[in-house]
């Protein structure tokens, strides 16, 4: 598994996979909330695409990753 970046908060962890390309698959991030889903808090993929929500993933656009 491939995950870019782990954000810590009190007791969760939030998983974060960066896209450059406006395909995204996160086939790593689901792996991962699999794996750790008692410990997990928010999942993010930052990518090129609008601020939304599906699938109990926020996909934030790239420069929103310093609100993280």
């Amino acid at each position: 598994m491939e995950i870019d970046f782990l954000v810590a908060d009190k007791k969760r962890i939030s998983p974060v996979e960066v896209k450059s390309s406006s395909r995204i698959t996160h086939s790593s991030l689901d792996k991962f909330k699999g794996r750790f889903s008692k410990t997990l808090g928010e999942s993010y993929v930052l990518c090129l695409r609008d601020l939304t929500r599906k699938n109990d993933i926020t996909y934030l656009p790239l420069f929103m990753g310093m609100f993280l």
